[in-house]
């Protein structure tokens, strides 16, 4: 079984930590090949706002 690979994205604020993650899936989305909708049903925030976590 292959382990999940677990990107941390962290920000001052609720808005810094949106404002990064949509940085890292375009800087990043050829790699991912999906769409913004499946790369946001893989994101999970911490109830601050501040951390989101995107699961592979």
């Amino acid at each position: 079984m292959i382990p999940l690979k677990t990107v941390v994205i962290k920000g001052r604020n609720r808005q810094d930590a949106r404002k990064k993650m949509l940085s890292f899936y375009f800087s990043h989305r050829d790699q991912f090949e999906c769409t913004m909708k499946d790369f946001l049903k893989r994101c999970s925030v911490d109830p601050s706002g501040r951390v989101i976590l995107y699961k592979e």
